[in-house]
């Protein structure tokens, strides 16, 4: 984290389950001289165990695989095979399903740790809970029900029977409405640390993900429909975000919001803190992937000059067409504009974008958006035919209108072209097919073929996400007049236009009979992808939701029938499975434990 120093700690972890919960913890601490009990008591001792607490939430923090794919916005390219993510294929030994499973059980454990050697009536005490309340928000959306720890565990307890959903929404909502009462927490934080604004934020997730598990019923899963049955927890949800709004208007535009100079800037909830001028290993493997995991592969960077992405988390055919004519939010998620390269890293290339003079730079790669006719493109490529010459640079020209089908161009050496149409299944297969997201950037990336070289910030809560919070709330609540009123503000501050009405939407894309009609929930969701994409909610907001199946349905090309979403007995794939790791190295839980569906 920025400006917490992780000292020289040597943390020994023991040789029972995670699951379990179970360690000890020893430091071997030159400059301390003494055993762990009497550090830990110290000063320095408790940053270090703060320091320790924030470092696991990385981890999950960039996890696509659990938190984007099989969703309706992201799929993989070039042929890669789509995984059991894609496919709703996932077994219980999964390695990414049990790190994630292990990796949030570290939060709670290094989290209370924290707490306790805080103690009572402390910031750290109220921010090591936080932690551990995360991480069970984590573990819920994605398991269910799970085991619950309330503490530090340092025996060989193995016995951690899994605990009901409705359980644990009630303790989570009480502890972080009593970490929020306590009044020991600043209001606002930009640097990472926990404020109350960053607690309001997560007892509006949990107040609206217990209000669709607890207060609705699912009806057809194929429909994605429900029943409502009662609208008290999303009446809270709608509270909690207004107060993590804390009165902060949408004014700053959306590409100011991403900007790699304006960290921490007001809508900054809660992020997790990166510093490259501070951090004391190899920069080469103590960064995040996070630049790196959306888009398409455009070569190798050493030679390219152009950022490495690895074919993974690509624009879907639905996703070609989510934005619309005059939304901000398109140019300002997507690099739309890549440089050409002529040998000088970070100046020319991908990161010319940020730290050169782009009025000289020509372009490699040329990405518009789907509504752009062709002879928009062209008037383009004929205004500026000097920043289409390749001259002195490396790479070949090309251009894409990205439609299904697209609009593909090749570029000679003086600035004419050539064009073809190719279809969405060939732009998939072509390298430098698609455009990649900006928004999580890092000007400073070194020239490596490498994907732990961004050391940007990861935004967990930010404002806008919470306007569609109270958006949703809202409209669970039954109040579809204001749920309409937040959505409009986000759709003002993107110049994306208002909505007379939620029936007033349009989309763009193509829907499937199946599908059916746009509902008020639907354009909700097609906002919070527009605002958030690439923020790794998309999973979770479509489990929560009960839009799963249905979505997965009509824009998942995977996914043909119900069937492929179930076990052979019929149950759907609502939940990860519990990892078989876990099951076996606890001794309160058996395969009747397993989630439905495995």
């Amino acid at each position: 984290m920025k400006r917490i120093t992780i000292l020289s700690l040597t943390i020994l972890i023991g040789s029972v389950e995670l699951v379990s919960c179970s360690d000890f913890l020893d430091a071997d601490n030159k400059s301390a001289g003494t055993n762990a009990d009497t550090y830990f008591a110290t000063a320095e001792g408790i940053a270090a165990a703060k320091a320790q607490a924030f470092y696991t939430l990385r981890s999950n923090a960039i996890n696509y695989n659990m938190n984007c794919a099989g969703t309706d916005l992201y799929i993989p390219v070039r042929g890669k095979d789509p995984g059991g993510f894609q496919t709703y294929s996932l077994a219980a030994n999964n390695s990414d399903v049990e790190s994630f499973y292990s990796n949030c059980y570290d939060e709670i454990k290094y989290g209370m740790f924290y707490a306790e050697k805080a103690g009572e009536g402390t910031v750290g005490n109220n921010e090591g809970r936080f932690i551990r309340d995360y991480a069970y928000y984590q573990l819920t959306q994605q398991f269910g029900g799970v085991p619950y720890i309330d503490h530090y565990v340092s025996d060989a307890n193995r016995n951690y029977p899994k605990n009901s959903l409705d359980s644990i929404y009630t303790v989570m909502e009480n502890d972080l409405e009593s970490i929020y009462n306590s009044g020991l927490l600043p209001e606002t934080d930009s640097k990472g640390n926990i404020s109350k604004q960053a607690v309001a934020a997560l007892l509006a997730k949990y107040y609206l993900a217990d209000g669709w598990d607890a207060n609705t019923t699912l009806k057809s899963a194929a429909a994605g429909t429900y029943t409502i049955n009662s609208t008290d927890k999303f009446k809270k949800a709608a509270e909690w975000a207004v107060k993590a709004i804390n009165g902060i208007k949408l004014t700053q535009n959306f590409e100011k919001k991403w900007s790699p100079s304006n960290e921490g800037n007001p809508e900054d909830i809660w992020s997790i803190q990166y510093d490259r001028a501070s951090y004391p290993g190899d920069l080469t493997t103590g960064g995040h992937s996070l630049q790196n995991q959306f888009g398409d592969y455009y070569g190798d960077p050493t030679k390219t000059g152009y950022k490495a992405v690895g074919s993974t988390g690509a624009m879907s055919e639905k996703a070609l067409y989510l934005w619309q004519k005059g939304d901000e939010r398109y140019n300002a998620t997507f690099m739309t504009k890549i440089y050409n390269y002529n040998g000088t890293w970070g100046t020319t290339g991908y990161y010319g974008y940020y730290n050169g003079d782009t009025t000289k730079l020509h372009l490699g790669l040329r990405f518009f958006p789907a509504y752009t006719t062709q002879a928009q493109a062209e008037a383009e490529f004929n205004a500026n035919k000097d920043k289409y010459t390749k001259g002195s640079y490396n790479n070949q020209i090309l251009a894409f209108i990205l439609s299904s089908p697209a609009t593909e161009y090749t570029f000679k050496d003086d600035g004419s072209y050539t064009k073809q149409t190719v279809t969405f299944d060939n732009l998939c297969l072509a390298v430098n097919g698609g455009a990649c997201i900006k928004k999580f950037d890092d000007p400073n990336t070194q020239q490596q073929n490498s994907t732990t070289l961004d050391y940007r910030d990861i935004v967990i809560f930010d404002i806008s996400d919470m306007y569609l919070t109270v958006a949703e709330a809202y409209l669970m609540a039954g109040d579809e007049s204001e749920a309409l009123n937040y959505v409009n503000q986000v759709r003002s501050r993107a110049n994306a236009g208002t909505l007379s009405s939620f029936s007033a939407y349009e989309p763009d894309y193509s829907i499937t009979t199946s599908f059916g009609s746009i509902t008020p929930l639907d354009v909700i969701l097609d906002e919070r992808a527009r605002e958030l994409y690439g923020q790794q909610v998309r999973w979770v907001d479509l489990r929560r939701t009960k839009q799963l199946v249905r979505y997965n349905l009509a824009f998942n090309k995977n996914i043909s029938n119900i069937n492929d979403m179930s076990n052979t007995s019929g149950e759907i794939k609502w939940l990860r499975p519990i990892p078989e790791q876990a099951i076996n190295g606890n001794n309160a839980l058996s395969n009747a434990d397993q989630n439905p569906g495995y």
